[in-house]
C-alpha cells in the first residue's frame, strides 16, 4: 500500500507542477510577431507613398486649372476676334505657371530637384471654338508621370512616330480640356 500511496503523491506533484516554455515555443512566437510587424511597416510605407502621389497629382490638377483658368481670361472681352492659346508677357506656359503671382505648385513645395512640372498645351479643330487641352507631366523621385519623357535636364513631351505626341495631345492623370471661344 505505501507503494501506492508514493504513487499518488507523484502523480499530485506531476500534476501541480507548471510547465514553463520551451524555446521552440518561445522562437515560433518571436517569428509571428516579427512577421506581423514586418507587414505592418510595408503598409505604412505603402501608404505614404500613395499619400505623396495623390498630393502631387491635386498640386498637378490644380496648375492645369490655372492655366486654363488664364486661358479663359485671355479670350474674353470685346477685344476677343478669335480664341488664342498664347500666354502674355512670356513665351511658354511653362513660364507663365513659374512666373511671379504663380509658382508651378510641384516646385514650389520645395523638391525642385526632384520633382519637375511641364505643361503641354494642345489645341485642335477649327478657329472657332478652338479644342484645347492642358496637360500637366511631372518627375518625382526619377519617375515621369504623363506622356513626356525626361531627357536628363528637361521634361520634353513624348515624340510620336510622325515628331508630335500622340494625336498632338499629351496625356497626363492631371488634364483639363474644353473647347475654347471668345467671351464678353
Amino acid at each position: 500500500m505505501s507503494e501506492g500511496v508514493h504513487a499518488m503523491q507523484r502523480s499530485t506533484v506531476r500534476q501541480g507542477r507548471s510547465r514553463g516554455m520551451t524555446l521552440v515555443e518561445f522562437l515560433i512566437g518571436a517569428v509571428v510577431l516579427v512577421v506581423a510587424i514586418v507587414s505592418l511597416l510595408g503598409l505604412s510605407v505603402g501608404q505614404a507613398g500613395l499619400n505623396e502621389h495623390a498630393r502631387n497629382l491635386s498640386w498637378a490638377i490644380s496648375d492645369a486649372s490655372r492655366v486654363m483658368e488664364e486661358l479663359r481670361r485671355l479670350n474674353s472681352g470685346a477685344a476677343c476676334a478669335a480664341p488664342t492659346v498664347t500666354p502674355q508677357g512670356v513665351a511658354t506656359w511653362n513660364e507663365w505657371l513659374a512666373g511671379p503671382g504663380g509658382g508651378k505648385s510641384l516646385e514650389a513645395a520645395g523638391l525642385p530637384a526632384q520633382s519637375l512640372e511641364f505643361v503641354a498645351l494642345s489645341s485642335a479643330g477649327g478657329p472657332d471654338p478652338l479644342q484645347m487641352t492642358v496637360a500637366i507631366c511631372w518627375r518625382h523621385r526619377n519617375r515621369v508621370f504623363g506622356e513626356c519623357v525626361w531627357n536628363g535636364t528637361a521634361l520634353v513631351p513624348q515624340q510620336g512616330a510622325n515628331g508630335f505626341p500622340n494625336d498632338g495631345v499629351v496625356q497626363s492623370q492631371a488634364m483639363v480640356a474644353t473647347e475654347m471661344t471668345c467671351r464678353l
